[in-house]
């Protein structure tokens, strides 16, 4: 008969793959840890810089294909586009005046006037077609709609609103829970095992941007920073095609019938040193990339006159963008702040002032 006291006093398989496990866990800590303190510049430990307090975000990863901020506005998950119903003034457009209208400007803005601003730009290089769908899908009625025209009229919509589109409501919440609970796993698992960046593709720390889900603007952003000094206007060229022509004027009408006045801007970018990019970017990878992403800038005022809209840009100088499309933030601050000082003092947004004294 077989004894199973020689077998009792043994650990479980378990107990053993428990304790190996803590050993294995132990020694790769310790070793990342001396790793670390030899090479800082080489390992993340969870510490990006601090975001803005008292205020939730939506963490959006680059190069991830992700776009959990759009899952969230499209399908009203949380509170972002409760807020953006809420707001007097939307902004729309596609990354640019995402990088341009930041958190700190707006709600300096919104201090002084108090009227609510949400920034509703989708940072996915969409134009139109997404804003119409979010704008008719939750009712949004805004009093002033800030367009930034970067050939924002034109047609077609990005792959990541064909797969927002697609996915519908469970699978966009599903997907938002799980790109929030990878970073909140990996940003609290990287404090004892830091992520190496060994390879050119990924560095130690992941680019992040950080998004208000109050009023949708940019709370933080850790990009590398290539400063370019943005394009002069004066040498800009205005270009509209009769498909986005009739585009903008279907859009203006439509937003007139439903009370809503549209302003247009353009946040600048783009640069006239593409050939003397070595004065500014000293690593030659970078300088290629941003030699071939970088178009040129496109004036707006002669534009708007067609189409019978406001228009405001500012004539800041000094203005840069860190990789030749978006403003940094200095730069994005300066531009904001003489936008908002500009439209305080439009005609458009005086006649709104006086509407909302008269019915409080």
């Amino acid at each position: 008969m077989r004894s199973f006291t020689s077998n009792s006093k043994r650990p479980s398989s378990l107990s053993t793959a428990l304790w190996a496990f803590g050993m294995t866990f132990l020694v790769i800590s310790v070793s990342f840890y001396f790793f670390d303190a030899l090479n800082p510049a080489q390992c993340w430990k969870a510490d990006l810089p601090p975001i803005v307090t008292n205020d939730p975000y939506v963490i959006l990863e680059t190069y991830t294909d992700q776009a959990p901020d759009l899952y969230r506005e499209y399908y009203g998950i949380g509170p972002a586009i409760e807020k953006a119903r809420e707001a007097d003034i939307l902004i729309v457009g596609n990354s640019k005046p995402y990088f341009g209208f930041q958190n700190h400007a707006v709600q300096e803005f919104e201090k002084k006037t108090g009227h609510r601003v949400y920034n509703l730009s989708i940072p996915n290089g969409d134009k139109l077609a997404m804003t119409q769908k979010l704008i008719e899908r939750h009712h949004l009625r805004p009093a002033l709609l800030i367009v930034n025209e970067n050939h924002f009229f034109g047609p077609g919509v990005s792959p990541y609103t064909e797969e927002t589109l697609r996915m519908g409501y469970l699978q966009a919440l599903s997907r938002i829970f799980e790109i929030d609970s990878s970073w909140f796993f990996r940003s609290h698992l990287h404090h004892w095992l830091p992520r190496l960046g060994l390879g050119k593709l990924f560095g130690p720390i992941p680019i992040v941007t950080c998004r208000s889900l109050y009023n949708g603007c940019l709370c933080m952003e850790n990009f590398e920073k290539s400063l370019v000094p943005v394009a002069d206007k004066r040498f800009s060229e205005e270009e509209l095609t009769i498909e986005e022509f009739n585009n903008a004027m279907a859009f203006k009408k439509e937003m007139e019938d439903q009370g809503t006045q549209m302003v247009l801007t353009s946040v600048p970018y783009g640069t006239d040193d593409v050939d003397h990019l070595d004065k500014w970017i000293k690593d030659p990878e970078r300088r290629k990339w941003i030699a071939q992403a970088v178009s040129g800038y496109e004036r707006i005022d002669q534009m708007a006159k067609k189409l019978g809209l406001p228009c405001i840009t500012t004539r800041d100088e000094g203005l840069f963008t860190f990789d030749g499309i978006h403003l940094d933030e200095p730069s994005a601050e300066k531009f904001a702040n003489s936008f908002f000082i500009a439209l305080q003092k439009n005609p458009v947004f005086q006649k709104f002032q006086k509407q909302v004294s008269t019915e409080q």
